[in-house]
């Protein structure tokens, strides 16, 4: 069942490798959405797609990089008003 979750990542996690690495894994998956900058050094993204592959990139999120420091993940659904165009970009 198709899925659509609004994510916050804080702490230290404003790395251009971090965002290409969930950009992948989400593309990998085929999530729909987008990931920008978010307040501070935090990271917003918005992600749509099967149920099961949201867990997957959530898991992936938690992995993180060598290169960030995670403080907290915030998760919760929202309704998707946006056409994702079935892609996955990062925004600025």
């Amino acid at each position: 069942m198709k899925q659509c979750i609004k994510i916050i990542i804080t702490g230290q996690v404003q790395s251009l490798s971090y965002k290409e690495v969930i950009q992948k894994q989400a593309q990998k998956l085929h999530i729909e959405g987008t990931l920008q900058n978010h307040e501070g050094d935090d990271i917003l993204i918005f992600a749509c797609g099967q149920s099961d592959n949201l867990d997957e990139l959530i898991d992936h999120i938690y992995k993180g990089t060598s290169d960030i420091k995670i403080r907290d993940v915030v998760i919760e659904p929202f309704i998707n008003e946006k056409n994702f165009r079935g892609v996955f970009r990062v925004i600025g």
